[in-house]
C-alpha cells in the first residue's frame, strides 16, 4: 500500500500487521509512505490533481472509525453534528462538508458566518446533510484540534482530539490511520468533480459576514 502524506502529517507506527519504508515496494503487508503523488498511491484531498484513490483528512484518524461504527448501528440516523477544528488550513471546509455528505447525504441549507479578529480567524457553517442531520461546523485558527460531538435519542458521542491525550505538544489522536485511510477512500472520478463543485457553490452562495 503506498499513501501520500500532507507536509508534517504522521502516520500511526505500532500496528503490527504492516511494515513501514520509505522505498517503493510491492511486497504484502508494506506501507511506501510518500511526499509525492502517484498513480496507484492513496492521497490526501489536499493534492490538487484530483485522480485516483482520495482520502478525507476527517475520515482519516481512528476516532472516525470508532464514531461511524456507532452512528451505522440504526438505519435511519436522525441528530445534531457539531464539528469543530482549531487549524491554519481553512480549506478543511470544503473538504469536511464533502466527507460529511459522503455518509450523511447530500449538503443542503448552507449559511455561512465569518469573522477576523487581529491574527485570528473564525468560520461557522450552518447546514443540513441528508433529510435529517443538521450540523454546526466551526473553524478558527490555531494549532490542530478537532472537537466532535453527536446527539440523537438514541446516541450521544464525543470527541476531542487533545484531551484524549497525554501530551499536548505529540497529538497523537491526529497522526493518520492507516486502515481507516484504506476503508474510507474514494475513488475520484466526475460525479465527484460535479459534488465538489456544488459544493463550492453552495459555500459562495451561503450568507458571508
Amino acid at each position: 500500500m503506498k499513501i501520500v502524506l500532507e507536509k508534517d502529517r504522521q502516520l500511526l507506527m505500532h500496528s503490527p500487521l504492516y511494515r513501514f519504508t520509505n522505498e517503493d515496494s510491492e511486497e504484502p503487508n508494506t506501507v511506501t509512505i510518500m511526499q509525492q503523488p502517484s498513480a496507484d498511491a492513496y492521497k490526501p484531498f489536499s493534492i490538487f490533481d484530483k485522480e485516483g484513490w482520495i482520502y478525507f483528512d476527517l475520515w482519516s484518524y481512528s476516532f472516525a472509525i470508532q464514531l461511524h461504527e456507532v452512528l451505522k448501528a440504526h438505519d435511519t440516523v436522525k441528530g445534531v453534528l457539531r464539528l469543530r477544528r482549531t487549524t491554519n488550513n481553512f480549506s478543511y471546509i470544503e473538504e469536511d462538508i464533502l466527507a460529511l455528505s459522503e455518509w450523511y447525504g447530500n449538503v443542503r441549507n448552507v449559511s455561512i458566518r465569518s469573522n477576523e479578529i487581529g491574527e485570528n480567524h473564525y468560520t461557522i457553517v450552518l447546514c443540513e446533510f441528508g433529510e435529517s442531520i443538521m450540523a454546526h461546523l466551526e473553524y478558527r485558527t490555531g494549532q490542530d484540534r478537532i472537537e466532535f460531538e453527536w446527539s440523537s435519542h438514541l446516541h450521544i458521542a464525543e470527541f476531542d482530539s487533545l484531551q484524549m491525550t497525554g501530551d499536548n505538544d505529540n497529538n497523537r489522536n491526529l497522526f493518520k490511520n492507516i486502515d481507516a485511510v484504506h476503508q474510507y477512500a474514494v475513488q475520484w472520478n466526475d460525479a465527484y468533480d460535479e459534488r465538489l463543485a456544488a459544493v463550492r457553490l453552495l459555500l459562495q452562495r451561503g450568507e458571508l459576514r
